[in-house]
């Protein structure tokens, strides 16, 4: 779960929709159906989740757990193998980050969609440091994230919500901001 969370951006629901025949080993891809903007995408994984992947299919195998293709990827196996809840995914996660003291700089427990938050910022800081050209990379990342529209346009319009006043158009000056 954890892992899945990390390594992908995926978000919480997305997780708890998987089912074992979403993972495919063949070609390390984890296919993400019908996720916010019902829309489906497939994430390629690197061999070191496939990795993960294969050790903890072959442990539910080895545990007599379902594992026909329709079985939710993360399950209970105290509740016959049903997916996790959002509810339970949350208290799971609370009590291990609890147990191994793992917090916020502010002292709080950290949040699952903050998986997601570091995903993406790593992400980025790998691209800066390899000298890649960010800005034509966003779309990629948006995209793999499950996003409609760019990081861009999004950023753009959430700025202009919350701070539009501060950007005002110039007198005599069309299509030109200061």
């Amino acid at each position: 779960m954890i892992v899945l969370l990390f390594t992908t951006g995926i978000r919480r629901g997305e997780l708890l929709r998987l089912t074992l025949g979403d993972y495919n080993c063949r070609d390390l891809t984890l296919l993400i159906r019908e996720s916010k903007f019902h829309k489906s995408r497939l994430l390629p994984l690197n061999d070191d989740i496939a990795e993960e992947m294969d050790r903890y299919l072959r442990a539910r195998a080895q545990r007599k757990l379902p594992i026909s293709p329709e079985t939710a990827l993360i399950s209970n196996a105290n509740k016959g193998g049903r997916a996790y809840s959002g509810r339970y995914l949350q208290l799971c996660l609370r009590s291990l980050l609890q147990q191994c003291s793992i917090f916020t700089p502010q002292g709080k427990l950290p949040r699952i969609h903050d998986a997601r938050h570091s995903f993406a910022v790593n992400a980025l800081l790998r691209w800066y440091r390899e000298g890649a050209d960010v800005g034509a990379k966003l779309p990629l990342l948006a995209t793999y994230m499950g996003h409609v529209e760019p990081l861009r346009t999004a950023a753009s319009e959430r700025f202009a919500r919350h701070y539009g006043e501060l950007v005002v158009a110039v007198p005599g000056r069309k299509g030109r901001q200061r």
